[in-house]
């Protein structure tokens, strides 16, 4: 029975050599040129394969600490550039002086509306049951359907570009 071609890239040494390729800033299509792939296979076995997307994974956080380590020294070391860039990403709050970009703002929104949402839940659970005592199962029965009705509701409301 002819071995298929993936297999070999899940055996160890290979994974490494994935790790290794992707932690030096190989692109996906470099990667699978590397392979004798083409990129669509290699997204393919990405999604099928855990042992590849986890080498590729490592790769690029490996590359992601080095030059966060590399930024981190050359801000200590008092460059200027390195701070200023360090601090408006890693302090956003503080040193942000753009305005958010158009998705940005959306998740910002989404993040608020989310929490909004939890506070309800949390606020109905304790009123149910406050109410209802020791009838627990009805009080969560009231209570998802109030949820029910207030996400119904909040559909509605939403602007139909949302």
């Amino acid at each position: 029975m002819a071995k298929g071609k993936y297999q070999k890239w899940l055996e160890n040494e290979n994974l490494v050599l994935l790790e290794g390729w992707k932690r030096n800033g190989l692109t996906d299509k470099q990667i699978a040129e590397n392979m004798g792939i083409s990129v669509n296979t290699l997204d393919k076995w990405k999604r099928r394969f855990v042992q590849i997307r986890q080498a590729l994974k490592i790769g690029h956080e490996s590359a992601n600490y080095a030059v966060e380590r590399k930024l981190f020294q050359k801000a200590m070391n008092g460059n200027t550039t390195a701070m200023i860039f360090w601090l408006k990403n890693n302090w956003r709050d503080k040193y942000n002086d753009s305005e958010l970009s158009p998705e940005e703002r959306k998740l910002a929104v989404a993040r608020m509306k989310k929490l909004e949402v939890e506070t309800k839940n949390v606020q109905l659970r304790n009123k149910s049951l406050e109410e209802n005592g020791a009838d627990v199962e009805e009080a969560l029965d009231r209570l998802l359907t109030r949820l029910d009705k207030e996400e119904s509701k909040d559909e509605h409301e939403r602007p139909a570009d949302s």
